[in-house]
């Protein structure tokens, strides 16, 4: 007669684990925020977009006037040096060109436009941060 072996399978199935880990990972990707908030606070002026606008780096200008680059507080006669390192030699890429500028609504229109224009001058993007409405 025909006898059975019955061995027990020692092999698990990873396919399954695989595709959850997988959706958990698109999932997570998806509904994660992508907008880089420095921890310098600073109050922003009211904006209407609702669009969030990621850069590489930030520029924070504080109501008590201290400058950070990326969350690093620096002078503001070192500023030149650190957009002239991101932006050269020049990218392609125009979200690599670009750089967020965070400033407090009480900072003077003179100290933006003295970023704005230094980022410019290396052919840079600026994106003004604001608040959601």
């Amino acid at each position: 007669m025909f006898r059975r072996r019955l061995q027990p399978q020692s092999d698990f199935a990873l396919a399954s684990i695989a595709d959850m880990v997988f959706l958990l990972l698109i999932y997570f990707m998806l509904t994660a925020s992508f907008v880089t908030q420095s921890g310098v606070q600073v109050q922003l002026p009211q904006g209407r977009s609702t669009q969030p606008s990621p850069a590489p780096h930030s520029i924070t200008i504080t109501a008590k006037g201290e400058w950070y680059w990326d969350s690093q507080k620096i002078n503001r006669q070192a500023l030149e040096g650190y957009i002239r390192a991101a932006l050269t030699p020049y990218p392609k890429d125009l979200s690599a060109r670009t750089i967020t500028l965070r400033a407090d609504k009480s900072v003077t229109m003179e100290e933006v436009a003295y970023a704005i224009s230094l980022i410019a001058e290396y052919r840079g993007a600026v994106v003004i941060a604001t608040k959601r409405p």
